[in-house]
């Protein structure tokens, strides 16, 4: 099956920063950059310049004449971005806004995170709030796997924001918040024993 290539950069962007959420590549194995985009079907020049990037958001790191690799996570910086989204949803729940988000069926916690930050019309919390998601979306899926109620908790927190309820919404991040930071170890575990891809 011959697979399309991606016709932007965004879209090269996009398709690596997936396989990184996706668990695709380990911290301690470097990234190939020329099987990547043969995997992405275009030039290693923009796949480079996509790493650039993502090492700009401190998603991979390139190390002098060596190339690019995941960037390491250990349950200590794990607990420091967790407690570091707490404190800018904090701020964007302090934001009095009304009827925001719809009750309804809300999937994803983190979706709402990012609705929320996002209504503010705040620059300094959106643009944070999303290096910091960014940056925790690589744990995201373990993340999902050892926190089983998800769902409710996402439901139960985007009722709270559609009832104009911050001080709810706040408890209920507050909570979210503190589970991962409990399990940061293993969630630390989890990310370096990935799989990983080209």
């Amino acid at each position: 099956m011959k697979r399309t290539a991606p016709k932007s950069y965004t879209a090269i962007y996009d398709a690596i920063f997936s396989r990184i959420v996706q668990g695709q590549f380990r911290p301690i194995h470097r990234i190939g950059i020329t099987s990547l985009a043969q995997a992405l079907g275009v030039s290693t020049t923009p796949v480079r310049e996509a790493l650039r990037q993502l090492a700009g958001r401190d998603l991979v790191v390139e190390r002098h004449r060596e190339g690019f690799y995941l960037a390491p996570l250990n349950a200590r910086a794990i607990v420091s971005l967790y407690d570091a989204h707490e404190y800018w949803m904090d701020r964007a729940l302090q934001h009095a806004l009304c009827g925001v988000v719809r009750a309804g069926r809300h999937r994803s916690l983190w979706r709402s995170f990012d609705s929320r930050a996002a209504a503010t019309s705040d620059v300094a919390i959106m643009s944070i709030r999303r290096y910091l998601d960014d940056r925790l979306a690589v744990v995201r899926r373990h993340e999902s796997a050892m926190l089983s109620n998800m769902g409710e908790r996402a439901m139960a927190f985007a009722e709270a924001l559609a009832r104009d309820d911050p001080s709810v919404a706040r408890d209920l991040s507050h909570s979210f918040h503190e589970d991962c930071r409990q399990m940061a170890g293993q969630l630390a575990s989890a990310f370096e024993g990935q799989g990983h891809g080209p």
